[in-house]
């Protein structure tokens, strides 16, 4: 292997989706594009899109759909021979990425053992949170998903961590499992290390965060600045996937609470029509909805705005966080893990998950305006810590790495 790295990235999103994997996936195949590697993607296709896109390899998919409406890939014979011959005519590959644990994850992982090349696994999904919070039936949902993954990927030992529900326990074995059939494991944050070293993945971890693009980080600051009125009601914003787990109508009902706010919502995803039919007469010109929307729109509206309403307690970091912070945009906030990612004094936690406790924080805030030029002048000392260059270096280095090491899968 020369200076440059042939990597395949495996996913269950096309990058021209929306959401948060998406957007840190596209600026890490950008970025590594930029250094002068090579970058091939291998995901589902883009509902509804036609285009083509030279470095990207669509996967066949089922007449199924995940839970944010985005079809599934399967690890099936016809895309095992599609992948095949995609790494005869693009190669020599040099190692797989894989960015998700589901079917796209999990080609991946079985191609790069047909090929004998290393791979390095990106985890980042709290789905046992996600599941047994949300699922509208935990355990069913966590076991079927438990028995499809360990059908292709097993996990021959049992995970010593005994602290979980039996719903837990079951939605951490395709996690546990991934992470322990690749070489390498890259997180975005030092608790979810924590997390998947106390149920037993000793392959390496490593800490590196999600970035975003710095020519869009770059584009936005010179096209907006910052901006404060204090007589006017406070400008909150809410950006994200409408799905249960990011709680966009909870963020509505607080909106609902607080008199003295407006809320812009950006966005789109299942729960779009629950989300219409939440905006009665009494909230019409207070809340608006703007669809989903290219990132540049949403970087723009964090320079305009006061605070962003980040109503979800299941992620492990968030790219609609590491925007923020880019963006000088003071964060309400509920879930304590992710006091890791928002610098300090750079966001207001509330004491509960509860739409009452974010009612309170943010009329607390709306009240004492005095507080968000601190919380921006906090935010300003990170604002370039969410930059793509700045974390580029630390995913090459696990890449060599794991190049250089070879495979070291035993079997779970």
């Amino acid at each position: 292997m020369g200076d440059s790295v042939h990597v395949a990235l495996f996913t269950d999103f096309h990058p021209a989706t929306l959401g948060g994997v998406q957007t840190a996936m596209r600026s890490l195949w950008d970025g590594l594009r930029g250094l002068g590697h090579r970058v091939t993607v291998f995901c589902p296709p883009a509902p509804g899109s036609t285009a083509t896109e030279p470095d990207i390899v669509v996967l066949d998919s089922t007449r199924m759909s995940m839970s944010n409406g985005l079809p599934v890939v399967l690890p099936t014979r016809a895309n095992q021979r599609l992948i095949d011959a995609a790494f005869a005519e693009r190669g020599p590959i040099d190692l797989v990425h894989t960015l998700t644990t589901y079917g796209g994850g999990i080609a991946g992982i079985r191609a790069a053992r047909r090929h004998g090349v290393p791979t390095v696994q990106t985890m980042q999904s709290r789905d046992d949170t996600v599941i047994e919070k949300y699922s509208p039936a935990p355990y069913p949902a966590a076991l079927t998903m438990r028995l499809l993954h360990g059908w292709f990927v097993p996990l021959r030992r049992q995970p010593p961590y005994a602290g979980d529900s039996r719903v837990a326990r079951l939605a951490w074995r395709p996690l546990i499992a991934q992470a322990q059939a690749s070489d390498r494991v890259i997180v975005p944050t030092r608790h979810f290390a924590r997390r998947l070293a106390a149920r037993g993945v000793d392959r390496p971890i490593h800490v590196v965060s999600n970035g975003i693009d710095d020519a869009a980080l770059e584009r936005a600051r010179a096209a907006v600045e910052p901006t404060l009125d204090a007589t006017a009601p406070l400008r909150a914003l809410w950006c994200g996937r409408f799905s249960a787990e990011k709680r966009p109508l909870e963020a509505i009902e607080v909106a609902r609470l607080v008199q003295d706010c407006t809320l812009d919502i950006y966005g789109s995803g299942p729960l779009v029509e629950r989300v219409r039919a939440a905006l009665t007469a009494d909230l019409t010109d207070r809340v608006r909805l703007h669809g989903e929307v290219e990132q540049s729109t949403c970087l723009h509206a964090m320079r305009t705005h006061d605070v962003l309403l980040l109503t979800s307690d299941c992620d492990t970091q968030g790219m609609v966080l590491l925007e923020a912070v880019a963006m000088g945009l003071p964060i309400l906030y509920c879930d304590p893990e992710l006091s890791e990612t928002i610098p300090e004094d750079g966001g207001l936690r509330t004491a509960t998950p509860s739409v009452d406790s974010f009612a309170a924080a943010l009329k607390s805030l709306a009240h004492t305006r005095e507080q968000i030029p601190l919380m921006r002048k906090a935010l300003a000392a990170h604002a370039d810590e969410p930059r793509q260059s700045r974390h580029l270096a630390a995913i090459v280095s696990v890449y060599r790495e794991a190049i250089a090491a070879g495979l070291s899968y035993a079997g779970g």
